[in-house]
């Protein structure tokens, strides 16, 4: 490292044993009978070499879970690639680029950036290679989602090979347990849990000795979690989903954290008008929801439908659009941008899904952020993110240090499937695939190597381009082929749903584009992300054409209202700085 670089707090992070993939031994398991797999497929990420990228197409991934009819790839290095489809094709070698570092990308590494550096110089870089690539380490875990396909067998002779049809999940740890925190062991690192007893529903399993380590202060000094006082806890009572991997001691190391009570499906507050949900999502009802240290969960629903049939109403399988956003450090140790007048946050959108989880026999909603995220300190990577990476991670999430919204919508225009000549397509299908090839950009900057935030592009104006191409790419699809109109014209229900969604993009434009037209590069998916190419004025003039766009906690107030004026239904989740506590901080709600 050179003399006047920067040390990132990625490198900072990384001095400590229980942040490097290393500390945790390959084949070491927890309890299954305490505790479950993050996924079917879960493994860790590794840059093929230069000499091995034309036989691999895509990352190595070492495999810690596989689902029984592949156990014997457990332990294994297998390659991993994108799914064989003309669609899949269209998506990945539309995110290829060649790599090559701007001076500011030098600049950037130079103030403590993290940065995909191995991938600089190299030709025809793909986005399984890009996150692979993404730290310096070879310690990105990922769940693999969708239709897995495996060649066991495959023709060039060479390890089996693993078909994903999306991007990589980023998680936490391996496994998970759901426990309730009885007290620290007094010595070390250790604390004393109680494991959920599904039978008895309630925590009445067997008690355990884990470990939570004290984490690495930032380069501010702020520490992003405390273990202090967790088993004192308002959300304690409850539970917690605790994530993480065995050390080589054979002790499970409590990596990520997420609260029961916020994640099941039983809300605390319930809202049937427009207007009382619209109060609700304003910046004065989130400070006054929930307090430092809690978490608060409200079902929005339309009227004439009672708490318990708006409730009923989420069942296994439903699927939500996310919209996200987070606010920020207040207090002693408050965050530069927390002590000025205004406040916006982050932005994001995302998948939830709501799974019936084996522990505790109770449906909970699966979140996953798809992360329109520029270049920064910490080596949070744009892309697919699983709630216990982005938000619960003790180390590089934020639940513990910021407030958190979460809303999650479910609409049947934008999150039901339509079914066209046997195939089910579905919005939010599309929109995923948007973010998935705009994250995959961001990643090198579309070969730059860095990206920054502007007025043209940033995590609002990125993500809301691609909800808006996403639903328009569906309606144009229709309009242009009279055989899809006349498929989806044969049922009812889906011609309603499809004129619904024409309906909702007309919308989105008139919210997201006041002038009444999308911006070239919306249209065109021109645009040269995460940079200031177009100059001052330029990226001025075009931002303005989507101005909306352009302040989180707005943009997100907006898109909620557009879709529940058209029926859906929502669950707010809310966390305000969770887990232990840190009285040098206080949550700052975003207040616009």
């Amino acid at each position: 490292m050179s003399a006047n670089r920067r040390v990132s707090n990625y490198e900072r992070y990384r001095q400590a044993a229980f942040n490097r993939f290393e500390d945790y031994p390959q084949a070491a398991q927890p309890n299954p009978w305490r505790y479950q797999p993050l996924g079917a497929w879960v493994g860790r990420l590794i840059l093929p070499t230069r000499a091995e990228r034309a036989m691999v197409l895509g990352s190595w991934i070492e495999l810690y879970y596989a689902p029984p009819e592949h156990q014997e790839l457990v332990g294994q290095r297998v390659r991993l690639r994108w799914a064989q489809t003309p669609d899949h094709h269209a998506r990945f070698w539309g995110a290829t680029r060649n790599v090559h570092f701007s001076q500011e990308a030098h600049a950037a590494i130079a103030k403590g950036t993290v940065l995909a550096e191995r991938l600089d110089g190299m030709v025809h870089v793909n986005p399984l290679e890009s996150l692979a690539a993404a730290h310096a380490e070879d310690d990105i875990v990922v769940r693999l989602d969708g239709t897995v396909t495996v060649d066991t067998n495959p023709a060039d002779g060479g390890t089996a090979i693993i078909y994903v049809p999306h991007e990589p999940t980023q998680i936490t740890g391996r496994a998970y347990g759901l426990v309730r925190f009885v007290g620290s062991s007094g010595t070390g690192d250790g604390y004393l849990v109680q494991h959920y007893d599904r039978a008895a529903a309630d925590f009445a399993g067997p008690q355990e000795l884990v470990r939570l380590p004290e984490v690495v202060p930032d380069s501010a000094g702020v520490r992003p979690s405390t273990a202090a006082g967790i088993e004192h806890s308002p959300l304690n009572g409850d539970g917690w989903f605790i994530y993480g991997a065995v050390d080589a001691e054979g002790c499970f190391v409590v990596q990520s954290l997420a609260p029961r009570a916020l994640l099941r499906l039983a809300p605390q507050v319930y809202c049937d008008r427009l207007s009382e949900a619209m109060a609700y999502l304003r910046p004065a009802a989130w400070k006054k929801d929930g307090g430092k240290g809690q978490a608060t969960v409200a079902l929005i629903s339309g009227a004439g439908s009672s708490p318990q049939a708006a409730r009923e109403s989420w069942r296994a399988g439903d699927e939500a659009l996310v919209i996200h956003l987070f606010g920020g450090i207040g207090g002693q140790n408050a965050e530069p941008a927390a002590k000025t007048p205004l406040y916006w946050g982050h932005f994001a959108l995302g998948r939830a899904q709501v799974v019936l989880e084996p522990l505790s026999g109770e449906l909970i909603f699966d979140i996953v952020y798809h992360q329109v995220y520029v270049h920064n300190t910490d080596g949070l990577t744009a892309g697919a993110m699983h709630y216990s990476r982005y938000s619960g991670d003790r180390q590089y999430g934020w639940a513990g240090l910021r407030p958190i919204q979460d809303i999650l919508i479910k609409l049947e225009a934008i999150t039901g499937h339509f079914t066209v000549f046997g195939e089910r397509i579905s919005a939010l299908d599309q929109i995923v695939k948007q973010l998935e090839v705009m994250t995959a950009r961001y990643r090198i900057a579309d070969g730059r190597g860095s990206t920054m935030v502007g007025a043209l592009n940033n995590c609002v104006q990125d993500s809301a381009q691609a909800l808006y191409t996403a639903i328009r790419s569906v309606t144009n699809l229709v309009g242009a082929r009279a055989d899809i109109r006349a498929e989806l014209s044969d049922t009812a229900d889906e011609a309603e749903r499809f004129a619904e969604l024409g309906a909702i993009g007309d919308d989105l434009q008139r919210m997201l584009l006041p002038r009444g037209r999308a911006r070239a590069d919306w249209q065109y998916e021109t645009a040269v992300l995460g940079s200031n190419h177009a100059g001052l004025l330029g990226s001025i003039g075009k931002a303005a054409t989507s101005w909306r766009t352009m302040l989180p906690p707005i943009t997100a107030r907006a898109l909620a209202e557009v879709l529940l004026k058209h029926g859906a239904s929502a669950w707010v989740l809310r966390t305000y700085q969770i887990g232990g506590d840190d009285p040098t901080i206080a949550p700052y709600v975003p207040n616009v």
